[in-house]
C-alpha cells in the first residue's frame, strides 16, 4: 500500500500562478506528514496567528494561552496597562507557566520549582538561587513574541522579524471596521467547536469558495442572493459577500437591519471573519492543523451585548446545526478522495468575469501556501 501514501513525481504537479490555468495543489500535500512538518516552519512560524478577542485581556494580569505550530505562548495585560506575549515555558526546566485563561497575581509561579516572573517576564525569584555561584536573574527573563491588535482581535507572531499586520494585509483591518464598526468593543459569547477529518488547507479550500454552495448549501443559497455574490483577492486577504433574503429557509431576520448581507473575511493563513444579516456582532473561524489530516476549527461569536439577540441565536444554531455540519461532511470526504489511486490533482474553475461561482479565492489561498512552501 505504499504507493497510495508514496509522493508522486512532481513533474506532473502543474499548480501555476496564475489561476485561470492551473491547476490545485497535488493531493499528497494533504495528507503528507513531511508537508505538513514543512508548512510549520514556513508558514506557521511567521504569520500572524489569532489568539484572543481583546476583551478576554483588559484588566492588569489577565491572560490567555494558545499553542502554535507545537510552541506553548501566553499574552498577558501587564500592570502597566500594555499588551505583551511570551513564550509559555519557564526557564528553569521547561514547565509551562500558566494554562488556559484567567487572571494571575502580580507574580508567574512556575508550579515545578517556584521560579517568579512578573508581567514583563522578568524572574524576580527563583528558590535558593542566592546560593548559587554566579547565578544571574537577569540572564533568565522569558522571551518574547511579537503581538499586535487588529480591529479589537489580538494576533501573535512567532517571528521576531515579521511585518506589522497593517503591511501584511494592507486595506484588510478598514475593511472589517466597515463590515463590523463595533469589532474592538465586542465580548465573546459563544464557540462551536468541529475537529474535522481533514488536512487544514482542505478547510480552507471549501471555505473560500461557492462553486460548491448551490449543490451542497441549499438553506444558504436561499438565504443569499447568489446573483449579487462576489470574490475579491488581495495582498494575504479575501473578502466574499453577497445580499440576503429576510425570509429564507436558514434564519429569518428583520428587513429593516442595518445588516442585509453576508460578508466573510479570510485572512492568511487559519482565520476568517464572518458577518451574518441581522446581527450585531461578528464571528471568527479559526482552523489550525493538529495533525496532516485532522484540524481544529473552532467558531467564535463575538456579541455586543448580553444576552444574545433571537436572530443571533437563530443564526448561530444555522451554523452550527446546518451549515457547519454540511461543510465537515464535505470536507471529510474529500479527505479520503485525495488518498484514491485514481486522483492526483484538479483544476480551478476560475472564469474570465471571476463570478460568484468561480474558485479564484482558492487559488489565492493555494498560491499563498505553495509559494511558502517553494513550490512556485
Amino acid at each position: 500500500m505504499d504507493q497510495i501514501t508514496k509522493r508522486p513525481d512532481t513533474s506532473k504537479d502543474m499548480f501555476a500562478a496564475d489561476p485561470a490555468t492551473s491547476y490545485t495543489l497535488p493531493a499528497w500535500t494533504y495528507f503528507e506528514p513531511e508537508t505538513l512538518r514543512e508548512e510549520t516552519d514556513a508558514i506557521f512560524t511567521k504569520s500572524w496567528i489569532y489568539v484572543a478577542h481583546s476583551s478576554e485581556l483588559t484588566e492588569p494580569g489577565q491572560y490567555v494561552t494558545a499553542e502554535i505550530a507545537n510552541q506553548r505562548i501566553y499574552v498577558i495585560r501587564t500592570g502597566e496597562g500594555e499588551l505583551k506575549a511570551f513564550f509559555n515555558v519557564c526557564q528553569h526546566r521547561g514547565h509551562s507557566l500558566l494554562r488556559g485563561k484567567g487572571r494571575a497575581r502580580n507574580l508567574l509561579v512556575c508550579p515545578y520549582h517556584s521560579w517568579s516572573y512578573d508581567h514583563d517576564g522578568a524572574l524576580k525569584a527563583a528558590p535558593n538561587c542566592d546560593h548559587v555561584k554566579g547565578f544571574d536573574k537577569g540572564a533568565f527573563a522569558i522571551p518574547q513574541v511579537r503581538v499586535e491588535v487588529f480591529a479589537g482581535f489580538v494576533f501573535v507572531n512567532l517571528d521576531p522579524d515579521a511585518r506589522p499586520m497593517s503591511e501584511v494585509y494592507p486595506g484588510a483591518e478598514q475593511r472589517l471596521l466597515e463590515t463590523c464598526p463595533g469589532t474592538p468593543s465586542l465580548t465573546t459569547a459563544r464557540e462551536i467547536v468541529f475537529d474535522i477529518k481533514g488536512n487544514w488547507k482542505n478547510v480552507g479550500d471549501n471555505l473560500l469558495e461557492c462553486y460548491h454552495c448551490s449543490t451542497a448549501h441549499k438553506a444558504f443559497v436561499d438565504l443569499v442572493e447568489m446573483p449579487t455574490y462576489q470574490v475579491e483577492t488581495h495582498d494575504n486577504w479575501s473578502i466574499q459577500w453577497g445580499e440576503c433574503r429576510p425570509d429564507n429557509s436558514a434564519y429569518g431576520f428583520d428587513a429593516a437591519s442595518a445588516v442585509t448581507s453576508n460578508t466573510t473575511l479570510y485572512l492568511w493563513p487559519t482565520i476568517a471573519f464572518a458577518k451574518f444579516p441581522g446581527t450585531d456582532g461578528i464571528a471568527t473561524f479559526t482552523f489550525m492543523p493538529t495533525e496532516p489530516e485532522l484540524t481544529h476549527q473552532v467558531f467564535a461569536y463575538h456579541a455586543p451585548v448580553d444576552p444574545m439577540t433571537e436572530t443571533e441565536l437563530k443564526s448561530l444554531d444555522y451554523f452550527q446545526d446546518v451549515l457547519g455540519p454540511e461543510d465537515v461532511s464535505l470536507v471529510e470526504d474529500v479527505q479520503r478522495g485525495l488518498h484514491s489511486l485514481g486522483y492526483h490533482q484538479g483544476r480551478f474553475m476560475v472564469d474570465e468575469d471571476r463570478s460568484a461561482i468561480s474558485e479564484h479565492a482558492v487559488h489565492h489561498f493555494q498560491n499563498l501556501v505553495a509559494k511558502s512552501l517553494g513550490m512556485v
